[in-house]
């Protein structure tokens, strides 16, 4: 019991910025978790539009449309955003270019055993 009673003394500062109505409290709670939303999707498109750009501009855009529309702007900004990250490019640039040595040796080799 003496802890609980300790608990709430720390929380009643905290609680002072709540309504003491139900219902006036329960919209300040949707509001506070709306602002949760809206910072995650800030982050995450942070996050996301960082590891598929370089474009500082690009990044700056998407960013600020998130931000100033949280709901429609994260789904445009799904609908605008790069297919496939740096690394991702990056990688398949490196497939092509092996799978294009391997199949250019093959071909030359295929001409040559042609030609003995």
């Amino acid at each position: 019991m003496p802890f609980l009673t300790s608990l709430q003394s720390f929380f009643d500062p905290f609680l002072l910025f709540l309504s003491e109505d139900p219902l006036l409290r329960m919209m300040q709670g949707g509001l506070l978790f709306i602002g949760f939303v809206v910072i995650f999707l800030v982050f995450f498109v942070t996050r996301d539009i960082l590891l598929r750009t370089h474009s500082f501009w690009y990044m700056a855009f998407c960013i600020v449309l998130t931000a100033l529309l949280p709901g429609v702007g994260f789904l445009l900004y799904l609908l605008i955003r790069p297919a496939r990250t740096i690394h991702e490019r990056a990688l398949e640039e490196q497939v092509r270019s092996l799978a294009a040595k391997l199949l250019g040796n093959k071909v030359r080799s295929g001409k040559h055993a042609k030609q003995d």
